[in-house]
């Protein structure tokens, strides 16, 4: 039989050999520290929010690290749904999150069971997920809660358990808007060939001085309402896109 390929041997390996120190189980999103030692993601992000050192050797861990993390493994979308194509979420600032594997299948699992509630230990903290009304609750500060929902695995979403998958970023809709807008505006502008020079003094005209002046316009409105929405979501802290 031929050999697997290198890289398919070494995610293999972190996959089934990987154990997080912290949770004790096989490592989701495996993420490497500068200092080298390897956790789960959410684990990682869980101490590095609170005492920003490595839970092994106490090495100071960057500020930046958790937003843009050295994963082992790419954060791809889970492969395996339920009845058919179903995954978990839960509300983040503006977008919906999916929950990681192990995760979605323990809430599955007590979904399927017909349990009310489950408890969840979630980067660092013990969350309680209420299946009749469909919220996700911190145990020690239960103002701390989010909208969870089972949902088909397509829908639009920002990344899995705070992993960006995708950057359809605001600004990546607003640079679509932009366009549009432009475009529409050039389509209902009338172009005007020069006037036939005269000698008569011509008194100055109203409006804009140049059309591009109505889109310069429009972009600094959009850019300021983009500043304020992500005022907003900074705000309300990192917790709301990242579980915690």
């Amino acid at each position: 039989m031929a050999e697997a390929p290198a890289s398919q041997t070494e995610s293999n390996k972190i996959g089934e050999l990987s154990e997080c120190a912290v949770c004790l189980q096989t490592c989701v999103h495996p993420a490497k520290l500068p200092c080298g030692h390897i956790f789960c993601y959410l684990c990682v992000k869980g101490f590095a929010n609170q005492n920003k050192r490595c839970a092994m050797c106490r090495q100071e861990i960057p500020r930046d690290f958790v937003d843009q993390p050295q994963l082992l493994e790419p954060a791809i979308e889970a492969s395996e749904t339920f009845d058919g194509g179903y995954q978990w979420f839960y509300e983040g600032c503006n977008g919906w999150w999916q929950y990681d594997e192990r995760t979605s299948k323990e809430l599955e699992n007590s979904y399927k069971n017909g349990e009310k509630s489950i408890e969840l230990l979630i980067a660092g903290f013990l969350y309680i997920v209420d299946f009749e009304s469909m919220l996700q609750l911190r145990r020690n500060d239960p103002s701390r809660r989010r909208q969870v929902k089972r949902d088909v695995s397509t829908i639009s979403k920002k990344g899995i358990a705070g992993i960006r998958t995708s950057m359809p970023s605001t600004s990546a809709h607003l640079e679509s808007y932009l366009l549009s807008a432009s475009e529409s505006h050039l389509e209902n502008t009338t172009i005007r060939l020069p006037a036939t020079p005269s000698n008569t003094p011509q008194s100055p005209t109203s409006g804009r001085e140049s059309p591009n002046q109505d889109i310069q316009e429009l972009q600094a409105t959009i850019e300021l309402m983009s500043n304020l929405e992500l005022n907003h979501c900074n705000s309300q802290g990192s917790g709301n896109d990242h579980m915690t």
